[in-house]
Formats: structure tokens, sequence, C-alpha cells
């Protein structure tokens, strides 16, 4: 298999005085521009690689790359608020796939004088021996009305059984799914026939496009 290539990183410590303010100023279309070169250029690794179901590719997506940098948790976060319901009060995800995103889109929403409140979702394999030994963390109450933020979504598997915990143990009401990319094997049909509302910022066609002009 080949190694796998990106574009040559640059020190994160370099310092642009402007870069706050100009990103703080961006359009809903600029960022989600923006947030769309920086996947391609942070996370879309060439070379052959195997997938967790036994499947060659030749292209593979590491989104923590991007998402996890400060423009590009900035970046996610502003463009998932953009969806988020007026209903919802609180937003949540996976403990190891996704929880900055919840975290950064209700820090901005406070700086927009929205109140939303954040919490996530063991997995499985969590060793749940310390503490109440909740599946959800946070401060939930019965009937809150949630959406559910994920960093990149397949099938769409995974965040279904995040819902059932969720209307099982907290007896929340899952208003919304917003992933920040979706490679489209699925996920949509899926939530549509849970009957669940489902956005995607990004998708895997659109990352795989040739670089614009």
């Amino acid at each position: 298999m080949s190694k796998y290539k990106t574009s040559p990183k640059t020190s994160s410590k370099k310092s642009d005085p402007k870069l706050g303010s100009n990103i703080m100023n961006l359009s809903y279309d600029e960022a989600r521009d923006r947030l769309i070169d920086l996947v391609k250029e942070k996370a879309l690794f060439t070379g052959d690689s195997l997938l967790p179901s036994g499947q060659i590719t030749s292209h593979y997506l590491d989104p923590k790359e991007a998402l996890l940098s400060a423009e590009g948790a900035f970046l996610a976060s502003m463009t998932a608020l953009h969806h988020i319901k007026d209903e919802v009060s609180f937003i949540g995800g996976s403990l190891r796939d996704a929880y900055s995103l919840p975290v950064g889109c209700s820090q901005l929403a406070l700086m927009r004088g929205q109140d939303i409140g954040t919490f996530y979702v063991r997995e499985a394999t969590d060793a749940r021996r310390k503490g109440l030994s909740k599946w959800i963390e946070g401060p939930l109450e019965p009937a809150t009305k949630v959406c559910l933020i994920q960093d990149m979504v397949v099938d769409g598997a995974n965040l279904i059984d995040m819902i059932r915990k969720l209307q099982q143990e907290a007896d929340s009401e899952i208003v919304q799914v917003i992933a920040i990319i979706d490679r489209l094997d699925g996920a949509k049909y899926r939530f549509q026939d849970y009957g669940v509302d489902y956005t995607a910022i990004l998708t895997m066609r659109e990352i795989m496009e040739p670089a614009r002009n």
C-alpha cells in the first residue's frame, strides 16, 4: 500500500491578528466553502487504505485532521449552528467521535444570546464503572428536544443507537441529526425511515471534486 500524502502542513503557531475578525465575519456560504477547502487540504489522504468494511479505497478521509484544528472546529461549529432548529435546547454527540462539535456550537450560540446546553453519549465499549454509570452525560431533563451532531456519518447506524439510548434513558425528543460530512453510504434514508430530520453540511462527493481555482 502506498503512503498517505496530503498537502504540506505549516506550523500551527503562526500568528495572524486578522484571522479572528475575518473568520467571525464570514457568511454561511463563505464558511462552508472554506471548510471544504480545509478538509481537502488536511483530511483527505491518497494511497490505498483498508476500510473497516474490508474494502480497499484509494482515498481515505480522516475528518479529525481538519475538524480538530482551531479553524476547522470553528467553521464546523459555525455551519452546524446555522442549521440547528430554534426548538432545540440541547446538542450532543458521541464522546469519542464528535463531542467537540456540540461544545463549539454551544459557545457560538451563547455569543449570539442563545442558551443551548450540551451532552455526550457513551459508546458501548466504554467501561462505565465510575460515578452513576450513565449512558448519557449532561443535564438533560425529560422531554428535552435535542440535536445530535457527528463529524462524519457513514450509514448512520451508530447515531440510531444513540437516538435509542437518548429515548430510553433520558426520555429525550430527537429533533434532528447534523453531519459535518456525509460519506453518502445510505445514512439519509436510514434517518428518513426512523423519522428524524437530517442535514449534511458537506458530502464526500463535494470533497472529491477538483479544487476550485
